[in-house]
């Protein structure tokens, strides 16, 4: 291992890798993100730029420039990536060696090889179409690091694609030479591209004047151009030939030892000629490192340019940085409607919901539906939004006010609805515009004994409503729990730490105390559903049947009611379904006692399925999910004939 510098750069890149994975093991609040610094992320992600105008989701402009910067470096340089960065690359040269020692690593033969280097240029076009026409990365599906720092667990990963693609990569890495790298990586056949920047460059060209004539020529028809000119030098050719401008070449001190063809992790035939042209070389300098005749092998016959392709590579990636954290593209840019001249544009930064292209996509669809914008354009990496509006049709505040969702969840529930009180608490909170702040309270109220419920509704700052015990809680708990910076909850018996910035705009008022019974009729929300006309039924044959349906009262259980209902409808003599709060939730089902009997509705409410209807003549079946708890009471309209309780 005379390359050290190499081989400590591999390193340092596979322990920052190793980091994000077990950080998350002593850092409660830290997400790994394995694709923060993934370059043909960034590409594919740039593609979906120019072709919708929207990123891909979760890529930022650090993985859009570092992949800008990668393939500069190929044009320019070499494939710094490949040869110093990619884990990929690194772990398939390690494993090789392991073959070569075990004796069982063998040659592709050069017509195969030929043939397998197709793949990775197919492999390269369907990646990046399906991510440009989509705005969703579809090398996650497949890429074997993705899937194994995944675990191969996550949802993007289809295991069909991952598991071969792992498998392919780790044994053939063994048994041949870099497999993945020279026949099925799809970034490394991007690189090959714009090693030969002339033909790549011609491509591009060609592609703009045309459009610029009005061709109107798809971006697919871009990436396609890119694709095989690539494909055609690699298959025809194997070489690079203008640039990148940076090669190895040999001088006439050579003794043709061998020994640079041994030490090549490209297997390169480095001896044959006096520069290196082979479209494999990433660069990497093996070859002068392990030389044993001092600078018979150079950099443009400069012996001090041994360093270059670290020290290109460094530049490289601090550009990127810096350039990522100085500009910003907007995730989706859309126009949906004509200002007549008259346009003000409003910008909210902090909205911590946008985080990528489908919550911005979801916020222009809320957007449309508001008389007067006409326009959004989201940024997910600053959580900004700038919207559009006709100040003729609409204000300010009414945008603002359309950018906000009101919420409300329950917390925990009164232990006692005959002997508890539960106090209502009205403040302006600065700080909860977003419905992520709102969950981070939500979870510190949770951790928190005596809070029963809060809702929200819009104002400068958000007003809430927050109701709780009085024997409990008191007013400078709550202001004390709600401005606390940092908080550490449990979160399935594990810790996590919330940082929040809330501040209360005063001390708020108690707008009033009521009995917990009385709180819990108040935030009941009854279901009502009427299957006949009752007010012309005939009241004499109408009874009612009630029975204790803790359900009811469950928010996460509301539309399930819609299926019990389309259920109940089927059958004869089933008048009307409601739902009202007494000391606890009730269920009342009003029937026709000369059609249908109260045992007859029992044994319908037992069934393991529910059957509701789709269409008038079209049904489905679920399992049942309420349960009957009690035998319940009949009543002939408000009379109780008959208690079973």
């Amino acid at each position: 291992m005379k390359n050290k510098i190499r081989f400590y750069i591999q390193l340092i890149f596979l322990i920052l890798i190793l980091y994000v994975a077990i950080r998350p093991a002593f850092d409660k609040s830290y997400i790994a993100d394995f694709e923060q610094y993934c370059p043909f992320g960034g590409i594919s992600s740039f593609f979906s730029k120019l072709n919708l105008g929207s990123m891909s989701c979760n890529m930022s402009e650090t993985q859009v420039f570092l992949g800008i910067a990668l393939l500069l470096g190929a044009g320019l340089i070499g494939k710094l990536f490949c040869g110093f960065v990619c884990p990929i690359g690194s772990v398939s040269e390690w494993l090789g060696k392991l073959g070569d020692k075990l004796k069982i690593r063998k040659e592709i033969p050069k017509k195969l090889d030929t043939y397998l280097r197709i793949l990775k240029y197919v492999l390269l076009f369907i990646t990046i179409y399906f991510t440009m026409t989509s705005s969703e990365l579809f090398c996650k599906k497949f890429d074997p690091y993705y899937a194994s720092v995944h675990l191969f667990s996550d949802n993007d990963i289809v295991l069909l694609f991952a598991i071969p693609a792992f498998i392919l990569t780790i044994a053939g890495a063994i048994f041949f030479r870099l497999f993945w790298c020279k026949y099925l990586c799809p970034l490394g056949a991007m690189t090959n591209v714009f090693m030969n920047i002339i033909p790549a460059g011609l491509v591009i060209l060609l592609f703009v004047i045309l459009n610029y004539f009005g061709a109107g020529l798809n971006y697919i028809w871009l990436l396609g151009g890119l694709v095989l000119s690539g494909l055609l030098n690699e298959i025809i050719f194997k070489k690079s030939f203008i640039s990148p401008f940076a090669k190895i070449r040999k001088n006439n001190d050579c003794t043709n030892c061998g020994f640079c063809d041994l030490k090549c992790p490209q297997g390169i035939k480095i001896s044959s000629g006096t520069t290196v042209n082979h479209i494999d070389c990433n660069l990497c300098t093996d070859c002068i490192y392990n030389c044993p005749r001092k600078n018979v092998l150079t950099i443009n016959n400069r012996p001090k340019l041994k360093y270059l392709s670290p020290i290109v590579l460094v530049i490289l990636i601090i550009i990127s940085l810096g350039a990522a954290n100085y500009y910003e593209f907007n995730t989706i840019s859309l126009r949906w409607g004509t200002s007549e001249g008259k346009e003000a544009l409003y910008v909210y930064s902090g909205l911590k919901s946008i985080k990528c292209y489908g919550s911005s996509m979801s916020l222009a669809g809320t957007l449309k539906s508001v008389d007067g914008i006409i326009g959004l354009d989201t940024y997910a990496k600053s959580h900004t939004v700038k919207v559009y509006y006709n100040p003729d049709i609409i204000s300010e505040e009414k945008v603002k006010e359309a950018l906000f969702k009101p919420a409300k969840r329950i917390i925990s529930e009164p232990e006692n609805v005959y002997t508890d009180s539960v106090s209502i608490y009205e403040v302006g909170i600065y700080g909860l515009f977003d419905q992520v702040d709102f969950s981070n309270l939500y979870s510190i109220f949770k951790s928190n004994k005596g809070f029963y419920r809060i809702e929200t509704h819009f104002g400068e700052p958000v007003k809430a409503t927050i109701f709780f015990n009085p024997k409990i809680v008191s007013i400078s708990d709550i202001k004390r729990i709600i401005e606390s910076k940092i908080t550490i909850i449990k979160n399935n018996g594990i810790e996590e730490k919330i940082e929040t910035n809330f501040k209360l705009e005063n001390n708020g008022i108690v707008k009033e105390v009521i009995s917990a019974l009385e709180y819990k009729k108040m935030i009941f929300r009854p279901i009502e559903e009427d299957f006949v006309d009752l007010e012309n039924y005939n009241k004499e044959n109408i009874y009612v049947y009630q029975y204790y349906l803790p359900e009811a009262e469950n928010p996460a259980m509301r539309e399930k009611f819609d299926y019990l209902i389309s259920y109940l409808s089927g059958f004869d003599g089933i008048l009307k379904f409601k739902t009202e709060f007494i000391d606890k939730p009730y269920a009342l089902i009003y029937y026709d006692v000369k059609v249908i009997d109260s045992d007859k509705i029992k044994n319908i409410l037992q069934s393991k399925k529910l059957k509701f209807y789709i269409t008038e003549t079209e049904t489905q079946e679920i399992e049942n999910p309420f349960k009957l708890l009690s035998e319940g009471n009949i009543y002939k309209l408000n009379k109780l004939i008959h208690n079973n309780h």
